[in-house]
């Protein structure tokens, strides 16, 4: 449900309301029934999750190879063959 954002012309004050779509603008200030303006909102952020929503998502194919052959390589795992005797 989306928050609007009101302004009482009387006494200043400033609140918001979660309002469905649907409803009518609110008309009176809560605290002293004076008229209201509906303030224009920001916005909440958006935020995309999953596949599809980051520019890396839709790279070239040779793109992608010639990242991945310029990625450091990590280092070979060094395996000691140490005999203890005893």
């Amino acid at each position: 449900m989306p928050t609007y954002e009101y302004e009482c012309t009387k006494c200043n004050k400033q609140f918001e309301l979660e309002q469905r779509i649907t409803e009518p603008p609110r008309k009176r200030c809560p605290d002293c029934r004076g008229k209201v303006i509906r303030l224009i909102s920001g916005g909440g952020g958006v935020l995309f999750k999953g596949t599809g929503f980051h520019v890396t998502d839709y790279r070239s194919d040779s793109y992608k190879k010639s990242a991945e052959a310029d990625k450091p390589k990590p280092p070979a795992d060094k395996k000691s063959k140490k005999t203890s005797d005893g």
